[in-house]
């Protein structure tokens, strides 16, 4: 089995800690995934989603848990190794509204690529039309 790509272990998310008006959003979650695997994140308005890919995505902390990303434990991490862990680790493919319209489907799952590199070099481009999500994209 491969190792795990992300895995959280109890992660709590809180808003106003420390305050009267403290909020958990997210409760004890516990989530392994691992290459390859595709996996869908849904539920109700307000029920935590976007705190959920935030935190995965590297955007803000946990309150409480651990969370390790490519086998790389995030919790003591400074701000640039957090940057640069999210450049090379980690992308989100946002829906509609957010892709940019001038480019296909495939440039904008490569745009970090391209922030990255400057340009989108025929490896990179082939990398990217391999990814599940492209690929399903286009069935």
């Amino acid at each position: 089995m491969p190792a795990p790509l992300i895995e959280l272990e109890d992660i709590r998310k809180s808003y106003g800690t420390g305050t009267e008006v403290e909020v958990e959003v997210l409760h004890c979650i516990d989530l392994v995934l691992r290459a390859g695997e595709f996996a869908a994140l849904i539920g109700p308005s307000g029920s935590g989603k976007s705190t959920l890919l935030n935190l995965i995505g590297l955007l803000e902390p946990p309150t409480r848990g651990s969370y390790s990303i490519v086998g790389r434990p995030t919790a003591a991490l400074a701000d640039d190794d957090l940057t640069a862990l999210r450049g090379t680790a980690i992308g989100f493919v946002f829906q509609f509204h957010h892709l940019l319209p001038a480019f296909s489907a495939l440039d904008n799952v490569a745009m970090p690529v391209l922030i990255r590199d400057g340009r989108v070099n025929a490896a990179a481009r082939a990398r990217v039309a391999a990814l599940p999500v492209v690929q399903r994209a286009f069935e």
